[in-house]
């Protein structure tokens, strides 16, 4: 893990052994996935960078675009934001 980076928490690292099994049982076959990276490359990178809800959203919305005559190409997991409220400049000062 990168500076910056949180650890996933329990359900998180759940999910990512799940695929790294899944990833494991289906090694040497030829993937059938339409982007890059796999489906499950993409999966475990969103669990461990945005956590189990979020990473189950990514996921899912992925997987909902994999279907013949879709779309295919690069398709990176988001990069994690953090909105914080900035305060703006106060009413009635240097106007």
């Amino acid at each position: 893990m990168t500076a910056g980076r949180t650890r996933p928490g329990l359900a998180g690292r759940g999910a990512v052994r799940v695929l790294e099994a899944y990833q494991g049982a289906t090694a040497g076959r030829v993937s059938p996935c339409r982007f890059y990276p796999s489906c499950s490359n993409y999966a475990v990178e969103a669990f461990t960078e945005h956590g189990f809800w979020t990473g189950l959203a990514l996921t899912a919305r992925r997987l909902g675009r994999c279907r013949p005559f879709g779309p295919h190409g690069v398709d990176l997991v988001p990069i994690p934001v953090h909105a914080h409220r900035h305060p703006g400049p106060r009413r009635g000062m240097d106007q």
